[in-house]
């Protein structure tokens, strides 16, 4: 973090004229073009009021248990955990989906794994397209943002979002049953597919 920072820095002192060549030296050691998997665990601040954050900082550490393993074995790559929240990075679109599909089911299965026997659930938002990625540490861009508002701002208890992108990328032979979403989010309209069950 602290050279892509120092980068940045340097960037915001150069002279117009400089600053195309600082950026794309920027882009050339930073960006990817990727999914981008979202989670955001549900009802985050009910929880805490009702009962204590102690409680749901273990409820937090119970869906980092189940869904990270997930995002390895489907050749995700874990960006950080933040608070409730997971961003998780993919080479191709439909192991994003597969992830996070498979996320869900294992929260729906989860009610039994620990004495706190209450249930986990999440929303999850996905994109696709190019961004700048510090492994391990952060991501910025346009996928990543939109990712977040589809997971944490729109996707309810246990729904997975796509967008137009992602969904496009697809393989045929995934046969995902899905339904258009026409959203504005923050002043931007987006085109974005709810994944339906079954």
């Amino acid at each position: 973090m602290e050279n892509f920072y120092a980068m940045i820095d340097e960037l915001a002192k150069m002279p117009a004229a400089e600053r195309e060549a600082g950026e794309r030296q920027l882009r050339e050691r930073f960006e990817v073009q990727r999914a981008v998997l979202a989670l955001d665990m549900s009802q985050f601040s009910l929880s805490v009021r009702r009962s204590g954050i102690v409680f749901h900082l273990c409820q937090i550490r119970r869906v980092q248990r189940i869904a990270l393993p997930i995002v390895e074995a489907l050749h995700g790559e874990l960006v950080k955990c933040e608070a409730d929240n997971i961003l998780a990075t993919f080479e191709r679109p439909e192991d994003a989906v597969a992830a996070a599909l498979a996320i869900n089911d294992a929260l729906a299965h989860s009610r039994n794994d620990s004495p706190l026997g209450a249930p986990l659930t999440a929303g999850i938002g996905i994109d696709f397209g190019k961004f700048l990625l510090i492994r391990g540490k952060d991501a910025f861009g346009d996928a990543v943002n939109t990712a977040h508002k589809l997971g944490e701002d729109v996707a309810r208890a246990s729904e997975v979002l796509l967008t137009e992108e992602v969904k496009r990328r697809l393989p045929p032979e995934l046969a995902l049953r899905a339904e258009p979403l026409a959203l504005s989010i923050s002043g931007l309209q987006l085109e974005a597919w709810r994944i339906l069950p079954g």
